[in-house]
């Protein structure tokens, strides 16, 4: 099934979108952005739309493919990124997994690069719109052609090679940039924002 199809199918069944509306690259963008930040059960497209949830990697796998069937050719990026966190200032379900990690969180980012008549634009659909009023780096509104802003400070960046399974680069990348110690700091950070997002789920 065509993704855009299935898109505007569950967000249909979910009363995000009226019947039969027509979704543009500004609406599968903010469809995307605010799916709650909760690793699906796998990141392929069609399991991050039927759950309804995804990570950075999940949802931009997503959006490329969906910017693609919309005639717009988009670039997957991968990108280390070290970010210094004070514990303090963290909700205190993160504070114990930070202090662990000595505030160091570690990551390989994805985003994406849309290559457009009139040059590239940078698009980062990583935090939900009900992630604003955090330090989370959301970006609210998409125009095309204006750079959103990334939601970490890249270190390195490679473009991911469409012949390869998107998946397996970052992998790789994440186990020869950083340490198993960093690493298991870095999966249960995610875990826990996982766990955050779920529950803020079930109070709506």
């Amino acid at each position: 099934m065509a993704l855009i199809r299935l898109l505007q199918e569950e967000a249909e069944k979910r009363d995000l979108l009226p019947a039969g509306a027509a979704i543009d690259a500004a609406m599968a963008f903010r469809l995307v952005r605010d799916m709650p930040y909760i690793r699906a059960s796998s990141r392929e497209p069609e399991t991050i739309l039927r759950e309804w949830r995804g990570t950075c990697s999940g949802k931009h796998y997503l959006l490329k493919g969906l910017f693609a069937e919309l005639g717009i050719p988009a670039r997957l990026i991968a990108c280390t990124a070290v970010t210094e966190m004070n514990p303090d200032n963290l909700h205190p379900a993160l504070r114990p997994i930070m202090e662990a990690g000595n505030g160091r969180f570690v990551d390989v980012h994805n985003y994406l690069i849309l290559d457009l008549p009139d040059g590239e634009m940078t698009v980062d659909a990583t935090w939900p719109i009900s992630a604003k009023d955090t330090d989370l780096i959301v970006n609210e509104t998409f125009t095309l052609g204006e750079d959103q802003k990334i939601a970490c400070t890249p270190l390195q960046t490679w473009v991911v090679p469409d012949d390869q399974e998107p998946q397996e680069f970052k992998n790789h990348l994440l186990t020869t940039h950083f340490t198993a110690e960093e690493l298991t700091t870095r999966e249960a950070f995610v875990q826990a924002m996982s766990a955050l997002f779920k529950a803020a789920q079930g109070k709506n």
